[in-house]
């Protein structure tokens, strides 16, 4: 993984990217549909093999955590993933919502196991931070929200409102 510290980006790490201080980039090539529980090399997964099914992400802010495979399938489709620690203070959680709420390509749930706070991911991308006031969640979001540049699958809709009303669960995916 690359991150903004790097003279220079790789070869495939959108520079407005990676000019974000602590955004990490690793290509995500293996795109395929898979049912049941994928294995992912991160946590939260940034990318890889995944359910059918997308988890909605236009603009929604799931109370309880969805299945990893879901929430990947919203990345190729150029979702952010905003995720964060049970137990974080309602004040952080309600800022968090604020970014999320209304939003085109962008979802939000709590993540268990996290090793920050608060996460935010794209296909390829990660950024962790200690606060929901940290200026570069919303760079992050502006700069990679359904990118032409960094979303497999562009132009795909995030919209899915039987998932939206009946969301999966960690271990769970909903699949095709």
């Amino acid at each position: 993984m690359s991150q903004a510290s790097n003279p220079a980006p790789a070869p495939d790490e959108l520079p407005a990217a990676a000019a974000i201080k602590g955004v990490t980039y690793k290509a995500e090539d293996d795109r395929n549909h898979q049912d049941g529980v994928v294995q992912y090399d991160s946590s939260p997964p940034i990318g890889g093999a995944h359910s059918p099914i997308p988890a909605d992400c236009t603009g929604t802010v799931y109370p309880n955590p969805i299945a990893n495979e879901n929430a990947v399938h919203s990345l190729e489709h150029g979702a952010v993933w905003l995720t964060y620690r049970p137990g974080l203070p309602a004040d952080q959680v309600a800022a968090l919502t604020r970014l999320v709420q209304g939003q085109p390509y962008v979802l939000m749930s709590p993540y268990n196991g996290l090793s920050s706070p608060i996460s935010a991911q794209s296909w390829g991308y990660q950024l962790r931070v200690d606060s929901a006031a940290d200026p570069r969640l919303a760079q992050f979001i502006n700069v990679l929200r359904n990118n032409p540049q960094t979303t497999p699958e562009y132009g795909a809709s995030c919209s899915d409102p039987p998932f939206k009303q009946n969301p999966s669960t960690p271990g769970n995916p909903i699949d095709g």
